[in-house]
């Protein structure tokens, strides 16, 4: 994305007290805010919004299929569990395993995509998407959340990730991030399916 689009988006992207953010304070996650979506992002700015839509349109699912050789993928308007992203000084998201499908129309989820959505970044203050081996004994990437920096992964049951240490970064910043899931159809019915499995971080891993 140009420097400006992502400087425009993240100066405009919903601040901790919109009041259609549900904040999460758990063991899993704490200081994490989201839910936008089930307002249909009422009063998120138009510089925000049109990244919401363009990550559904043609062009760029048919960037993700060409990177990731996988055909006829289904976007999801409605983003649920997705959508825009806030974390506050202090907040974490555990280690976990995305639910698997969109039961509602009966299709499997394939592909996860993060867009962050800052305008500096300190690496000091933490805030890496972290991605784990299947055991949980390693981790294979820390990404930081870097202004305009766009992750595609997998989806799987054992596809670990994350941003578990406590978010470092001093008051008045935070980490904006713009998420989006992807699906393909397959054919099994459904009412099957999983909610998020989550992980505990294991002693000793590196």
């Amino acid at each position: 994305l140009p420097d400006e689009v992502v400087r425009e988006a993240a100066r405009a992207f919903p601040r901790a007290d919109h009041p259609g953010f549900k904040r999460r304070d758990y063991a899993e996650q704490a200081a994490r805010l989201g839910q936008l979506q089930r307002r249909a992002f009422e009063g998120v700015a138009p510089e925000v919004r049109h990244l919401l839509n363009e990550v559904n349109g043609m062009v760029f699912l048919d960037l993700l299929s060409r990177v990731s050789d996988v055909e006829g993928l289904i976007p999801d308007p409605h983003f649920t569990g997705a959508g825009l992203h806030l974390t506050l000084p202090g907040g974490h998201l555990a280690l976990h395993a995305d639910f698997d499908r969109d039961r509602r129309r009966g299709l499997a989820r394939v592909l996860s995509v993060v867009l962050f959505l800052v305008e500096t970044w300190d690496d000091s203050w933490g805030g890496h998407l972290e991605l784990w081996d299947e055991s949980l004994t390693r981790c294979e990437a820390r990404i930081a959340p870097r202004p305009g920096r766009l992750v595609v992964f997998a989806h799987g049951d054992r596809c670990w990730h994350g941003h578990p240490t406590p978010l470092a970064c001093p008051e008045g910043h935070a980490r904006q991030s713009l998420a989006a899931y992807y699906y393909v159809a397959d054919g099994r019915p459904k009412d099957e399916g999983h909610s998020a499995i989550w992980a505990p971080r294991r002693e000793g891993a590196t």
